[in-house]
């Protein structure tokens, strides 16, 4: 049962069964804007809590992974997110924070098709 799975992840590689997500950003001009910077190593993120301070409006977040090692796949499922990062490769994720929550990601070996391993913690406030 489990062998076309298998066949179709080994012919199509996992971002042909679980392409990269985006979430819309459409930021308003009145948005605060926050960068963050991470670092993606053996399948955990670094820092791994990031906290986000609308005041009490909308936050456009720029938050740059740079995978150090292996391939990650890095996630916020919650938000809509996913990117996948080759060795020494960095790729920027936009997302705009429009909700207060507290939101796990992490940085995997697989797609997130289960619970993440090793999360991090993304805090909007």
């Amino acid at each position: 049962m489990w062998s076309w799975l298998l066949l179709a992840i080994a012919n199509a590689g996992c971002a042909g069964l679980f392409p990269e997500t985006f979430p819309p950003t459409g930021a308003p001009a009145s948005a605060k804007r926050l960068s963050f910077t991470m670092i993606a190593r053996n399948y955990r993120c670094e820092p791994s809590v990031l906290a986000v301070d609308r005041e009490g409006r909308s936050a456009l977040v720029t938050l740059t992974v740079r995978s150090d090692g292996v391939r990650h796949v890095f996630s916020i499922p919650d938000l809509g997110i996913r990117r996948y990062l080759e060795p020494g490769q960095e790729a920027t994720v936009e997302f705009l924070a429009e909700r207060s929550g507290v939101f796990d990601f992490g940085c995997t070996r697989f797609p997130v098709i289960t619970p993440l391993d090793h999360k991090g913690k993304l805090a909007i406030r």
